[in-house]
């Protein structure tokens, strides 16, 4: 599939005006507000696999970067000690599209469906989910100066905001964006519609009203891939598909005969892998003797490993990484 030329373009941060928590909606004096002197998250019309990057850009930031100094002549936020941070900027942060059951969706490169808080104000755009509403709600931070890499979606969309705590924050038509924290895998949309208040981005910015017990569940097409390797991941061995995606078995399959168990929203959620001709898939770090196939009911031979069968998850756009989260549906990588 041809991809979109890369184009960087510089966005200067809007200041945030919160100092409310998730339940409240008072706003600071706008004359207060700190903002982000030269401040910019660069935004990249493509992948960031165009760019060379593989992982879901968190790398090994293990600790927050300081964020960028502020104006002259203004006093930089304060970072409150009992508002815990829920996670690290990430170096870079890609949006990308998703088609889910109640349509389609923004996730980050990992799939994670990306929401907005309809209680966040808009005008000037600020955040009110801090304390333990951050803590449910991630919110997508990034270092100040960051790549925003924009795969589907429309570059004037995005931007960024500064939070009460001083992080950066990606904000999609001027919404600030959030994971939840009850999705396990990527693609889930156990967020949508808590509170009447959370609801999943479409890819114009505007928040996704559809329930998802009325949406139709289709399972996904199958990831049809030529070869299947094995390599050394940034988190541990792995074997990926020609797009350099993650494989992985589900426990709740039979492997002695193979049989795939993965049905309805699972079956939505995860891609069996198949020989993208028909026939045997080739294989680079794999022995032969590990790798078959069974017969699914709409005609396809879905490759098994060591009897068990193989799926890719249908909204994972990262490389070399293993969304371990997923264990705890009975998901492990593919080794």
């Amino acid at each position: 599939m041809s991809r979109t030329p890369v184009r960087a373009l510089a966005v200067p941060l809007a200041a945030a005006l919160l100092l409310a928590g998730c339940a409240g909606n008072e706003v600071a004096d706008p004359a207060a507000a700190p903002v982000l002197a030269g401040g910019e998250v660069q935004l990249v019309d493509a992948p960031a696999s165009s760019a060379g990057l593989t992982g879901d850009g968190r790398g090994d930031n293990a600790v927050a970067a300081s964020p960028a100094s502020p104006a002259a002549g203004t006093t930089p936020p304060a970072l409150d000690p009992t508002t815990p941070s829920p996670q690290a900027p990430a170096k870079w942060v890609q949006l990308s599209t998703n088609k889910a059951t109640i349509g389609e969706t923004v996730t980050d490169v990992t799939g994670f469906t990306l929401y907005g808080f309809a209680r966040d104000p808009a005008e000037p755009p600020g955040s009110a989910c801090t304390g333990t509403c951050a803590e449910s709600w991630p919110p997508v931070l990034i270092q100040a100066g960051g790549r925003v890499f924009v795969d589907g979606m429309k570059t004037d969309d995005i931007g960024a905001i500064r939070r009460p705590d001083g992080g950066v924050q990606v904000t999609i038509s001027g919404r600030p964006a959030y994971r939840f924290g009850g999705d396990t895998v990527p693609g889930d949309l156990n967020g949508q519609g808590v509170d009447n208040a959370w609801f999943a981005f479409g890819p114009d910015g505007k928040a996704i009203d559809a329930l998802i017990t009325t949406a139709e569940l289709k399972a996904a097409k199958p990831d049809r891939t030529s070869t299947l390797t094995a390599k050394e991941g940034k988190d541990g061995p792995i074997v990926v598909d020609d797009d350099g995606a993650t494989i992985y078995r589900f426990d709740g399959d039979d492997t002695d005969p193979p049989a795939s168990n993965c049905t309805g929203v699972c079956a939505a959620l995860w891609q069996p892998v198949v020989a993208r001709n028909g026939g045997r898939v080739k294989l680079k770090g794999i022995d032969d003797d590990r790798v078959w196939w069974l017969s699914r009911k709409d005609g396809t031979k879905q490759v098994t490993l060591d009897g068990s069968p193989l799926y890719r998850n249908v909204a994972d756009k990262s490389t070399d990484t293993i969304i371990t989260s997923a264990a705890t549906q009975g998901w492990t990588a593919a080794r």
